[in-house]
C-alpha cells in the first residue's frame, strides 16, 4: 500500500512539474510533449547525412516492410507520429524531415523543387538501405512520392498518395483561388494570427493544442516565414502536371483525401482515378487537407485495408 502511495505521489509532483513548466518554459514543454508522443508511437529520432544536407528522420525499427512517409510543405516529421502508432505494429515505419524542413537542413540558397526534393529522397532511401519500400505522402511529398514513383518505379512497392498536390485538372480549391486573387499564401504565415488562420486552412477536425503550445509552434513558423516564400516560390516555377508522369502507373496505388479539404480540391480524387485506373481511393467526411492528423486512427486503418487488398 505504501508502495502504491509514493507511486501516486510521485505521479502528482510530476504533473505538477509538468504544468510549471508549461508555463514558465512552453518550448521546452512543446520538445518534451513531442518526444513522448514519438515514444508512445515507437518511433526514434535518428539523423544521417546525404550529398549537401544533414537530415533528420524518425524510425520504428523492426523487421516488418518499410514504409516512407514523406511531409507537405511548411510540415516536418512528426505529421505522420500519431498515424505511425496504429501502423508500426505492422511496418517498419520511417518518417524524414526533407532537406529544408523540420529539422534537417535548410539552406537558403539551395532549390526546392519536387523533381530536387524526388532525388535527395532517392539518396535518403539509398543510405538507410532500402532497395524496395512502401512509399506515402501528403500534398507535396504525394507529389514527390509519386513523381518519385515514375523515375524508380523498381523501387516502389506501392504508393500511399493523401491529399497530393499536382494534380493540374483538379477543381481549382479555396487556397488556388485565393493565391490567385490576392497572391497571398495561407500556408507561409508571417505572424501568429495567421499561422492561426493556416491551422483553419489546413484543417477541419484539428486536435486540441493549448494555446502556449500554439504560439511555439507560430513563432517558428514565422521565423520559417522567409524560406517558405523561397520555397514556394522554386514549387510554383517549375510545377509539373502530375497526371502525365504517373498515367498508367503499375504499382498499387490508394488515394485518400478529406472531403472539407480546402487547401487541395477534393475533385481531385476523380483525376487521379481516371489516370490510374487500377487505384483505389477513400474520402473521409468531415475531413481538411491533413487525414492523418485529424483521424490518424481512421487514416491507418484505411491505409491497412489497402494494404491487405493488395498483398503488400
Amino acid at each position: 500500500m505504501r508502495f502504491i502511495q509514493v507511486l501516486l505521489l510521485a505521479a502528482l509532483f510530476a504533473l505538477i512539474g509538468l504544468g510549471a513548466l508549461y508555463v514558465v518554459a512552453p518550448t521546452r514543454f512543446v520538445e518534451l510533449a513531442v518526444q513522448a508522443e514519438r515514444w508512445t508511437a515507437g518511433l526514434e529520432h535518428k539523423e544521417l547525412d546525404i550529398p549537401g544536407f544533414h537530415l533528420h528522420y524518425l524510425d520504428s525499427g523492426g523487421t516488418g516492410t518499410p514504409l516512407v512517409l514523406v511531409h507537405g510543405f511548411g510540415a516536418d516529421k512528426d505529421n505522420w507520429t500519431r498515424l505511425a502508432r496504429h501502423l508500426r505494429k505492422h511496418y517498419r515505419v520511417i518518417a524524414l524531415d526533407l532537406p529544408g524542413y523540420g529539422q534537417s537542413d535548410a539552406p537558403t540558397t539551395e532549390r526546392y523543387t519536387i523533381g530536387d526534393q524526388v532525388e535527395r529522397l532517392h539518396a535518403f532511401v539509398q543510405a538507410i538501405g532500402l532497395s524496395r519500400a512502401h512509399f506515402g505522402g501528403n500534398s507535396m511529398g504525394g507529389n514527390i512520392v509519386a513523381t518519385y514513383a515514375a523515375r524508380y518505379p523498381n523501387q516502389v512497392a506501392s504508393l500511399w498518395l493523401v491529399a497530393a498536390s499536382g494534380v493540374s485538372a483538379a477543381p481549382q480549391s479555396e487556397l488556388r483561388k485565393l493565391i490567385a486573387d490576392t497572391g497571398q499564401n495561407p500556408l507561409a504565415p508571417s505572424d501568429a494570427v495567421q499561422y492561426r488562420s493556416m491551422l483553419q486552412w489546413v484543417m477541419a477536425r484539428p486536435p486540441y493544442l493549448p494555446n502556449a503550445v500554439v504560439d511555439v509552434l507560430a513563432a517558428r513558423a514565422v521565423a520559417a516565414q522567409p524560406l517558405r516564400a523561397k520555397q514556394f516560390a522554386d514549387l510554383v516555377e517549375e510545377a509539373n502536371a502530375l497526371e502525365p508522369l504517373i498515367r498508367s502507373l503499375p504499382i498499387p496505388t490508394h488515394v485518400l483525401w478529406g472531403a472539407q479539404d480546402r487547401v487541395l480540391h477534393v475533385g481531385a480524387v476523380r483525376v487521379l482515378s481516371a489516370v490510374l485506373p487500377h487505384a483505389t481511393h477513400s474520402i473521409l467526411p468531415g475531413i481538411g487537407h491533413l487525414p492523418m492528423v485529424e483521424a490518424p486512427e481512421q487514416s491507418a486503418n484505411d491505409y491497412l485495408a489497402f494494404r491487405l487488398a493488395s498483398r503488400g
